[in-house]
């Protein structure tokens, strides 16, 4: 095996616990759609179990997104990076829909000292935005002078109405700030070869196939993009708790990524990104 950052992760703590609580169905699911079990933690919602497991699928790093929809905020992510020191590395959610100035908000969560890059679901949060709004340019623009990166979760799966304009929206943001690191979760699907076609003129642009990258339709291309276009820019994520890290983990080493490039996927890569 491999050591791993597993670079999307919602953990079983705070606001994220409302996922344990709800969606149960949901991750049954998934598990028999890629034909995976469940885990433990998956089940329960308990979060030594899941630092546990962690440890069992030699995942070093958990990278957390934040995620405003369900009440998640960066205060209780950071309370969870002290609570496991060095397992967890918390990317704060910035919502530029917000009354409070963008500049504000980043400078809140810098002060804290362990900012490693910053995240946003502009079409899954409260009050949705096109990624090529003007107000969220502010944001681009700071994340892009400081050189922290950007956590885009991106797919239909997070759209009530499906607009195939996003994938358009979204490389207007990487033109416009050719800069700024952008880290696409969830895989971009199913505008994922559109995707891969502006990381492969852009290599500022990083992708998570979580479970995308599985046996389901399109999956093949992660594989793929992993092997040449994207050696340096595929990283490994689950998407947990929809995806065990162990099922993910044992996948992923058999899918066909070739054995060169897996120690990039698996953990280089998203080192070099975080800077660890």
């Amino acid at each position: 095996m491999y050591k791993k950052i597993d670079f999307r992760v919602r953990p079983p703590y705070g606001h994220y616990l409302t996922m344990f609580e709800q969606e149960q169905d949901h991750f049954a699911r998934l598990a028999d759609a890629f034909d995976l079990p469940l885990s433990e933690s998956q089940r329960t919602g308990n979060l030594d179990q899941f630092v546990r497991e962690m440890d069992e699928a030699e995942v070093e790093v958990s990278v957390v997104p934040g995620r405003k929809a369900i009440g998640v905020t960066n205060n209780e992510m950071l309370e969870l990076e002290n609570l496991h020191p060095g397992r967890f590395i918390v990317f704060p959610y910035i919502d530029p829909m917000d009354c409070l100035p963008i500049k504000e908000q980043v400078d809140r969560c810098m002060q804290t000292g362990k900012c490693h890059g910053f995240s946003i679901e502009p079409t899954h949060q409260p009050v949705p935005y096109s990624f090529d709004h003007q107000r969220a340019f502010e944001l681009y623009e700071i994340l892009q002078e400081v050189g922290l990166p950007l956590f885009v979760s991106y797919s239909a799966k997070l759209m009530d109405l499906i607009d195939p304009d996003s994938v358009k929206q979204l490389a207007a943001v990487a033109y416009h700030f050719p800069d700024l690191k952008l880290v696409i979760g969830h895989g971009g699907w199913p505008w994922h070869r559109e995707v891969m076609a502006m990381a492969f003129n852009d290599a500022n642009i990083y992708m998570i196939p979580d479970m995308y990258g599985l046996t389901g339709a399109g999956g093949e291309d992660y594989i793929k993009a992993a092997n040449t276009i994207m050696k340096d820019q595929m990283l490994f994520g689950t998407a947990y708790p929809i995806i065990s890290q162990k099922s993910a983990a044992d996948y992923y080493e058999n899918s066909g990524i070739k054995e060169s490039v897996l120690p990039r996927f698996f953990y280089d890569n998203a080192a070099k990104l975080l800077t660890l």
